[in-house]
């Protein structure tokens, strides 16, 4: 961390930066958006940028632990290091649960929803496809 940087501060930061990015991801490569025009991978690296531009003053934007832990290994240096696993974490978790709940909620209510976290997979499929080289499409009975 920075000097003046806390705890606190570095992993809200963490956090931050970690969810601009899995927003980013889940939002252009979701199959089942058709409005997603351009490159995916050119939007996935300007998010990576913009979230270095932003917070490597600060914390070194670790957003990946596995980045910061090999960095941390090489400088020997782990204080204040779980700040680079916790904000990950929690705000590709956050990411995940805004995607899916509230930007691009799927069709089934949330009890059917909840289920699947609690159980695995609710929903019966039927395989469409005639041969062993098409696409095979999956939908719900």
């Amino acid at each position: 961390l920075a000097k003046g940087i806390n705890a606190g501060q570095g992993l809200g930061i963490e956090i931050i930066a970690t969810l601009q990015l899995v927003l980013c991801v889940l939002a252009t490569t979701d199959r089942r958006r058709n409005d997603v025009s351009g490159s995916a991978p050119l939007a996935i690296g300007l998010s990576v940028a913009l979230g270095h531009l932003l917070a490597i003053d600060y914390t070194g934007c670790g957003i990946n632990p596995a980045r910061s832990f090999g960095s941390a290994l090489i400088a020997n240096n782990f204080e204040n290091h779980w700040i680079f696993w916790v904000g990950p974490i929690i705000g590709g978790a956050g990411a995940a649960l805004i995607y899916d709940f509230i930007l691009a909620p799927r069709s089934s209510d949330l009890t059917d929803r909840m289920k699947v976290w609690t159980s695995g997979q609710v929903e019966e499929y039927d395989l469409e496809g005639d041969d062993m080289n098409s696409r095979v499409e999956m939908k719900p009975k």
